[in-house]
């Protein structure tokens, strides 16, 4: 019953929308993982550490305020796929309480993008580097071709993939997913990138993996945080020096002029801003905002001040290539610049679920199921310092209410099937710092 429910939602995309003429005919998207939007050039970044991503957002538009769904990766792409929250699309709600790696999958009621463009005849391919990704997810689903490479596949590496699987498409549209996994812990940037910015290496510094550094700050010892960012500033830079390859090749080949590119992040990374290191534990601002940035044929430069969400992008990928999303699909185009909606974001990894939501200026944050709540104004306090929620309550209840309803929803996912993680998996996942 679900495919033959799925088959009839995917062939009411085959109807064109107009206002496209022009434009595009394939389509890039890029999520470089763990990738905060205050450390490129083209958000403000004083550091150049992204000159080839500068120079094609200039010519693009750029979303000054892009928020991930979620501040981990399954969750994330289950939304850039779909369109739909993680209450909604289910993918990276932990199902388990004995410490196992047992999540939940994607929907397999939803449709993906890269269902509703296969079914049209575009040639799907997606090159990802994280354990969380790996095809029982649901991610995969719809793609064609699906390279998964674990996180040791570096950026050069994936980049060959993806240049490599262009190469046999010919002259046929396509979708591709480019995922790359730098930079996500370890900073460990390959020369000439390492110690561009840190310098040489300071005698008694721990590795750059998140064990060590746990290890240290369990001992109550400090940490050179500005190492730490440094080094991450050189994951960067190796991965814009890669992505310039990339675009330069595409340019080559003639595929640029043709193909809408979408340059995004699954989520940021925290720098003990609020007394937390990496992700997946909180949903302040630098953690799930992320950068956003689309530019090719059709699309008209400038810079987006209201906010959107990840969510949006396949609903913005659809009506770019000029195909009618099915009845009922969420998000909306953001090349129509239409009014900012609510942002969530929600499916905290660690610790008691913690929700977000954004109506510029205000953004609240709810935990322990809503017994416990902080309200900041974006605009007056960017860095969510002061807490309004006592004195500011009535510009909040919308924000609240649509948290409550979404909290409630999301309790239906209890009985979606999980995914269990194979043990190889589940090693480089400790590994990674994400499991016991």
């Amino acid at each position: 019953m679900r495919r033959v429910v799925c088959a009839a939602l995917l062939l009411t995309a085959t109807a064109c929308v107009p206002g496209c003429s022009g434009g595009p005919d394939s389509a890039v998207i890029i999520v470089v993982d763990t990738l905060r939007a205050d450390h490129l050039g083209f958000y403000g970044y004083a550091r150049a550490t992204s000159p080839e991503l500068d120079a094609r957002a200039g010519h693009g538009l750029v979303f000054e305020r892009a928020y991930s769904t979620s501040p981990w990766t399954l969750p994330a792409f289950g939304s850039l796929l779909t369109g739909h929250i993680p209450s909604e699309h289910f993918a990276g709600l932990r199902l388990s309480t004995d410490g196992t790696a047992k999540f939940s999958p994607l929907s397999p009621a939803l449709p993906t993008l890269a269902e509703l463009l296969g079914i049209r005849y575009w040639a799907t391919g997606a090159v990802v580097n994280n354990p969380f990704l790996q095809e029982e997810t649901g991610i995969a689903r719809g793609f064609d071709t699906y390279d998964y490479g674990t996180a040791r596949r570096r950026a050069d590496e994936a980049v060959d993939a993806a240049l490599e699987w262009l190469a046999g498409r010919g002259e046929q549209r396509f979708l591709l997913l480019l995922h790359l996994f730098d930079p996500h812990l370890p900073y460990n940037a390959p020369p000439p990138f390492r110690e561009r910015f840190t310098g040489p290496r300071p005698p008694g510094e721990p590795r750059l993996d998140l064990d060590a550094i746990r290890d240290v700050l369990s001992r109550g010892e400090k940490i050179d945080v500005e190492f730490l960012r440094n080094a991450y500033d050189e994951e960067i830079a190796f991965v814009d020096h890669e992505l310039g390859r990339f675009f330069g090749e595409l340019e080559a080949r003639g595929l640029l002029r043709r193909t809408l590119v979408v340059l995004t992040s699954d989520h940021g990374e925290e720098f003990f801003e609020h007394g937390e290191f990496e992700h997946g534990h909180s949903v302040f601002d630098e953690v799930v905002r992320v950068p956003l940035a689309i530019w090719g044929p059709g699309v008209d430069p400038g810079r987006a001040e209201g906010p959107v969400s990840l969510r949006d992008i396949p609903a913005t990928v659809l009506h770019a290539l000029d195909v009618a999303a099915p009845p009922g699909f969420p998000g909306r185009s953001l090349l129509s610049r239409g009014d900012s909606e609510t942002i969530v974001a929600e499916h905290t990894l660690y610790g008691r679920e913690r929700k977000a939501a954004v109506a510029w200026p205000w953004k609240l944050h709810w935990m322990k199921g809503g017994q416990e709540l902080a309200l900041f104004d974006l605009a007056a306090d960017p860095a969510e310092r002061t807490n309004l929620w006592a004195e500011r309550k009535a510009e909040a209840q919308p924000l609240f209410d649509a948290l409550s309803a979404i909290a409630a929803q999301g309790a239906n996912a209890l009985e979606h099937a999980g995914v269990e993680i194979d043990p190889e998996t589940r090693e480089r996942l400790r590994e990674l710092g994400y499991l016991e």
